[in-house]
Order: C-alpha cells, then structure tokens, then sequence
C-alpha cells in the first residue's frame, strides 16, 4: 500500500467533519480520540526552530513558533498533530530546547520531535510523511471551503479582500 494511501486511511479514521474545520475544534477531536490532552502553547522561538511536540506522562505539548505568519503556525501545529496520530518515533530532545520551554513541561524525560531548519530532517522518511499528511489535510480543507480557518483572514488590505475573497476564500 502507498504511503498516501496509509496517510488517507488514517485521516479516514478520524471520522472528522472538515466541513466543520477550525483548528481548536479539530485538536479536540483529535484529544477524544486519543484519550490524551494535547497542549498547544505559543513561544517566541529563535529563528529556525518552527515547532516542538513533546509527549509527556499525561500529555502531548505542541510548541509552536509565535514569531511565524499564522499560516506558518497552521502549518506546524498540523505538522506535528500528523507525528502524533502517526504514532512517529520520539527521540530525546531535551538539549535542543530553550531553558524556558524544558520549564513548562514537567516529565522524567523529554521525549519528541524539533520541527527546525535543517536539511538532514527533511530527509527523514517520518518528517516527510508528516508533511503529507498536512497536505492531505489541506486538500480536505480547499475541498470544504474551510481556506480562513486554514490561511487565516483573505487579506489585510480592505481593498483586495472582496477580490481575494472570490478567490476561494469566500464562505
């Protein structure tokens, strides 16, 4: 079975209505499912450190980089929603991470994935994956007309948004 197959399979299972998609909305279902809290925190990360999952005791943290465009943010929070319902290898992480992040989780021992610029991970078959899941979410979303909960506002120039609108952010 393709790769994309397996990816689809999954996004099947979750049994989502993405006719009904907005972020919040979709980790809650995704923390139901998964009978697992998921904490999705902002921090003003260096430049090339765009996210962190981190699987604690009882919870999964995503970090995510608030310095970044919100379609930036989207981008990664689902990135590393796919690492989580992929069931992807955690590794040890903790000497990678800002002093004040390893002091918001409170676990024996940090255990996840960096989302960072760097070639060797993009390499990473699980990496890859992640990112075609994002894409396999985003597809459903352009197919349900969900682009402002995925992309945020059209635009921020009140003369283009009725033009930007008819694009396909429209609702």
């Amino acid at each position: 079975m393709a790769v994309s197959d397996t990816l689809k399979e999954v996004i099947d299972r979750l049994a989502y209505d993405f006719n009904q998609f907005e972020l919040a909305h979709f980790i809650r279902h995704i923390e139901r499912l998964q009978r697992r809290e998921i904490l999705v925190i902002p921090l003003p990360f260096e430049p090339g450190l765009s996210a962190v999952w981190i699987r604690a005791e009882t919870a999964d943290y995503i970090f995510y980089n608030e310095r970044t465009h919100p379609i930036h943010q989207t981008h990664n929070i689902l990135h590393e929603l796919a690492h989580i319902l992929l069931d992807h290898t955690c590794w040890p992480i903790e000497q990678a991470l800002p002093r004040e992040l390893l002091e918001l989780v409170a676990t024996a021992s940090l255990q996840g994935r960096l989302r960072k610029a760097d070639p060797h991970l993009r390499a990473d078959q699980e990496e890859q994956e992640a990112e075609a899941f994002v894409f396999l979410i985003q597809k459903r979303l352009v197919t349900a007309n969900r682009m402002t909960q995925l992309m945020g506002q059209s635009s921020s120039i009140d003369a283009l948004r009725q033009w930007v609108d008819s694009m396909a952010f429209d609702e």
